[in-house]
């Protein structure tokens, strides 16, 4: 009975700190974010996708200040683990790894520990804690582009937060997202191509 009680009071906690987004596309319906504040430094975020295949992305950050410290996120499709990317920042050098189901590594250093983490796939947790501390100019960084050959020298450069009334703006080689923000928490965002995500209520 006790351990009941735990686990209830656990999950009402836990409940209390957590948003959920719906991911559209015009008006369709193709996935959710949840965001999940575990304490003051500690972030939570699952994406779930449908892009005919159910796309899932649980990551978890860990913060000092608006500087990201440690960074996880699993990967799993059609409920199938995937992969898992993890990153170390020790304030003067971020080392990446991305590790596949069957256990083979691809590892990536950056230099310099002051970037802002602002991954792919809806990790809205990145996006309120830059709203929490936020700075006109900074240097970012996309960890899941690090591992697409194709697109690894897109993963980092210099980006922008502008604010106009409630809207917030981040600019990032010349694409913006978009974001309602009141009373400390996402209303709703913008992203190219007309994805939108918003607040259920």
């Amino acid at each position: 009975m006790r351990r009941l009680s735990v686990f209830l009071i656990l999950s009402i906690f836990i409940l209390s700190f957590s948003s959920v987004y719906n991911i559209k596309i015009g008006e369709t319906s193709f996935g959710t974010s949840v965001l999940i504040k575990v304490d003051p430094q500690t972030y939570r975020s699952i994406s779930t996708i449908d892009y005919g295949v159910v796309y899932t992305v649980d990551a978890t950050t860990v913060y000092d200040g608006l500087w990201f410290k440690s960074y996880v996120a699993a990967f799993t499709v059609d409920g199938s683990f995937t992969g898992v990317l993890k990153a170390e920042n020790n304030g003067n050098e971020i080392n990446f790894v991305y590790e596949t189901r069957y256990g083979s590594k691809t590892s990536y250093k950056l230099s310099g520990g002051k970037f802002v983490i602002l991954d792919n796939n809806f990790i809205l947790a990145h996006i309120e804690r830059l709203l929490e501390y936020p700075i006109p100019y900074f240097k970012l960084v996309v960890p899941q582009l690090i591992f697409n050959p194709s697109k690894t020298e897109f993963a980092t450069g210099q980006a922008s937060l502008k604010k106009n009334g409630e809207i917030f703006e981040i600019k990032f080689q010349d694409e913006s997202i978009k974001i309602k923000y009141e009373n400390g928490k996402i209303i709703s965002l913008e992203y190219p191509g007309f994805v939108k995500v918003e607040l259920k209520e």
